[in-house]
């Protein structure tokens, strides 16, 4: 090889050697860190704003006869189903993430019932988390007695500062 071919091929080396090592190292925009501490917030949020039942007095106890023939008691509680494909949010609308889609009749958990009129909290059946969906979506039972049910309040909207 000749010389002149070698002194640009170690120029052109060290030129790329230099150019890769001199580049800074990226840092998070406030919206990425925002949204990173949201996400993160969000699960410690949803098990803090759930109301703790009250405990209801218990009666004194009385001694009742048990008759003779036990009838079979009426077909067990249904838990709740999606009568319809429904969006499944982090807090009730679209003005929250969407946690997931839902199949209609889907079989969920339900663990709180929504401060706001028409708004259902369950476990969500694909990802295991609680999301809100909107009450007529589901299909419940009319002898679940809701009020053993807890009242969630969901967390608020932030809006961004200028």
């Amino acid at each position: 090889m000749n010389a002149r071919f070698q002194r640009l091929m170690v120029i052109g080396l060290a030129t790329i050697l230099v150019s890769t090592a001199c580049i800074p190292k990226a840092t998070p925009s406030a919206a990425d860190q925002l949204a990173t501490n949201i996400a993160i917030g969000v699960p410690i949020a949803l098990t803090r704003t759930a109301e703790a039942p009250t405990p209801k007095p218990s009666a004194t106890p009385t001694q009742t006869a048990i008759p003779a023939t036990v009838t079979p008691t009426s077909k067990p509680i249904q838990p709740p189903t999606v009568i319809n494909f429904a969006p499944c949010w982090f807090g009730p609308g679209p003005g929250y993430n969407l946690e997931s889609n839902i199949e209609q009749g889907a079989q969920v958990q339900l663990v709180g019932v929504g401060s706001l009129p028409g708004w259902y909290i369950i476990i969500n059946p694909y990802f295991y988390q609680r999301c809100w969906i909107q009450a007529a979506n589901l299909s419940i039972d009319p002898r679940m007695d809701l009020s053993q049910i807890p009242l969630m309040t969901p967390i608020p909207l932030r809006t961004p500062k200028p």
